[in-house]
């Protein structure tokens, strides 16, 4: 009896320290989110003598003004396009080629796949200036392509070896079924295959938004020459007064730029999860 006791007296305490832990991530987590709604309800005096505390006199107004004055809603537009776009694109072409290196018995797939995954680790920056001469020689830099098809370019190495691990996965007599009864490759890809990789598609859509929606660096320079293209990154460097800084409304426009990062990775938790666990079982 007195081993059950301690057996069971040890297992409390261990899940009584789980469930500490888990808070304290959840707080760690959640504290800057709260700390940044806070703030865009505060003025800027309020900011510097009420700077951890909830707001005394909510200003809503921060969110209008930031939203119309601050121009940020042009910019919002303009991150929708090249975000959903580059989304669509990168899905689609990484969708395509990780079933060909999965499904079709390509030779060397692996080296294939191998191949493009180094060009991840190549840093951005060492390909910024020959990649904007090559923008500019075919005059795509006052257009959103200066943007999309750069950023789905970036995203395809890794979302492709994430759909070629996935497929992976799915049984081969199943494609092998539907070749058996004269589906052509694409027809066996779009109605036996496709349905099936909804979890994969969930964490390349969530990995590839969260990328390009906050991406500054390529942004800024691209939209150098075109006022018309800033998107919310480059938006937010400019939110600046003649007196500085209106810490409220800055505050705001970054809560508007983090709102849509957290109801996509909302949306798509429950697949993304699935995606994560289940294309990794083989590799």
């Amino acid at each position: 009896m007195s081993s059950k006791h301690n057996i069971l007296q040890s297992n409390r305490v261990l899940v009584g320290f789980s469930y500490a832990l888990l808070i304290f991530c959840a707080v760690v987590v959640a504290y800057p989110i709260l700390f940044l709604f806070f703030t865009s309800l505060k003025t800027t005096g309020e900011f510097f003598v009420n700077l951890f505390g909830f707001p005394k006199e909510p200003v809503w107004s921060n969110y209008s003004v930031a939203w119309s004055t601050g121009h940020l809603g042009d910019y919002f537009f303009n991150s929708v396009i090249v975000t959903v776009c580059s989304v669509i694109l990168t899905t689609i072409l990484s969708t395509l080629g990780g079933y060909a290196l999965g499904r079709m018995n390509l030779p060397k797939s692996e080296l294939i796949i191998m191949i493009f995954m180094t060009f991840n680790f190549i840093p951005g920056i060492a390909i910024y200036i020959s990649l904007y001469k090559m923008m500019a020689s075919v005059h795509l830099l006052t257009s959103y392509a200066a943007l999309i098809l750069p950023y789905t370019a970036w995203q395809i190495p890794f979302s492709m070896y994430i759909f070629k691990k996935y497929f992976e996965t799915i049984p081969m007599d199943l494609i092998e079924s539907a070749r058996i009864d004269g589906c052509s490759e694409f027809t066996t890809f779009r109605k036996i295959v496709l349905p099936l990789i909804t979890p994969a598609v969930a964490t390349v859509v969530v990995f590839t938004f969260i990328g390009n929606w906050g991406e500054l660096m390529w942004a800024q320079i691209t939209t150098a020459s075109s006022m018309n293209l800033k998107t919310l990154p480059v938006g937010l460097l400019n939110f600046k007064t003649e007196m500085g800084v209106e810490w409220g409304q800055y505050a705001a426009g970054l809560s508007l730029v983090t709102l849509p990062l957290l109801v996509i990775f909302g949306y798509f938790q429950k697949y993304f999860v699935a995606g994560l666990t289940q294309g990794a079982v083989k590799g």
